[in-house]
């Protein structure tokens, strides 16, 4: 999982989203790209943590676009049916917070998550969003008790 800068007109900052990154995107299986971006929408936070190495199907529409230089590229778009095929045996150690109701609560789990990459690589890290996150992870612990 990783962020993505949206750009809105009218707004005097940048706007983060979601986003979650797939490796060997098969069909038929057969290798269709190395890798595929997708917005980190509802479908797949309802898999809950997912690590390297778990097999997700999903039904998605081929769109076309256009790279720099003019040159026409395809995307898929729009999954629906996302299922966990099979998962690698993993702790969760931290609950996913609900994308619906929670985006900047997933953007600071997310910021969490990678702090160290972050920082490494002169990425944007942002505590207020890991600030929304810790106050998730404390209503949920005294929702439980």
């Amino acid at each position: 999982m990783d962020t993505k800068v949206t750009y809105r007109r009218g707004l005097d900052r940048d706007k983060l989203a979601p986003t979650i990154m797939f490796k060997n995107v098969k069909i038929n299986n057969n290798i269709v790209t190395d890798h595929l971006w997708f917005n980190y929408t509802k479908g797949f936070a309802e898999l809950g943590k997912l690590i390297v190495g778990d097999v997700i199907s999903f039904n998605a529409r081929v769109a076309s676009y256009e790279k720099l230089g003019h040159k026409i590229d395809y995307k898929l778009e729009r999954p629906t049916k996302v299922k966990l095929v099979s998962h690698k045996n993993g702790k969760d150690a931290l609950p996913i917070p609900n994308t619906t109701k929670g985006k900047n609560e997933l953007l600071g789990y997310i910021m969490l998550e990678n702090k160290k990459f972050y920082q490494e690589n002169n990425r944007p890290y942002y505590p207020w969003y890991v600030e929304k996150y810790k106050k998730f992870l404390d209503q949920r612990s005294s929702n439980t008790v």
